[in-house]
């Protein structure tokens, strides 16, 4: 009898035993297919963020190119500006309306007709 339920115990055992083998064996499955889902997933983040990076670079490049071509553009309106002297005399006149200037100032400094100065200073008055 002590050996039948010795017999038992030891076929209990190892069901147990195997249990938990199959049961660790699956857990180790399962993490593995985990890490290799998690790898995959970390390795599609890299292509997004070089993509983002390439992206990022090339706006930088063409960002550059525009100040550029905007800085020629506003050297080159300067340059005009300062070569007709009718186009100084507005310059002026402009600045200094921007500066708070009265029509009898401005048409005095700016050798301008009353109407031109009236029109500069509502133009002014339109903006702000």
């Amino acid at each position: 009898m002590i050996e039948i339920v010795a017999l038992g115990l030891s076929l209990l055992a190892l069901a147990f035993a195997c249990f938990i083998w199959f049961r660790s064996k699956r857990s180790k499955q399962e993490s593995e297919a985990s890490v290799a889902a998690l790898q995959g997933q970390l390795e599609s983040l890299r292509k997004q963020m070089m993509e983002l990076h390439t992206g990022a670079i090339g706006m930088g490049q063409r960002l550059q190119s525009v100040e550029g071509s905007m800085q020629q553009i506003n050297d080159r309106q300067q340059e005009l500006t300062l070569q007709d002297p009718e186009r100084r005399l507005y310059s002026r006149a402009a600045k200094m309306v921007e500066l708070g200037a009265d029509i009898d100032e401005v048409m005095s400094e700016c050798e301008l007709p009353k109407a031109e100065a009236e029109l500069l200073i509502s133009l002014r008055k339109g903006r702000t």
